[in-house]
């Protein structure tokens, strides 16, 4: 448990966020997608945000 608390620079969902082709269901998919909201992850608020992730 120690080392999911690591204050790493980049997560897995940073590298998905990444990809041009990125889906809604990939990021939802991963397990740390809630700790990188409550982190405020600028790049996925930003996803999910957008009008096309939203009508999804």
């Amino acid at each position: 448990m120690f080392w999911k608390f690591d204050l790493h620079s980049s997560s897995h969902i940073d590298t998905l966020l990444e990809r041009e082709d990125v889906t809604l269901k990939e990021l939802m998919d991963e397990e740390d997608v809630l700790q990188e909201c409550k982190a405020q992850n600028r790049k996925l608020i930003e996803f999910l945000l957008k009008a096309e992730c939203l009508e999804d």
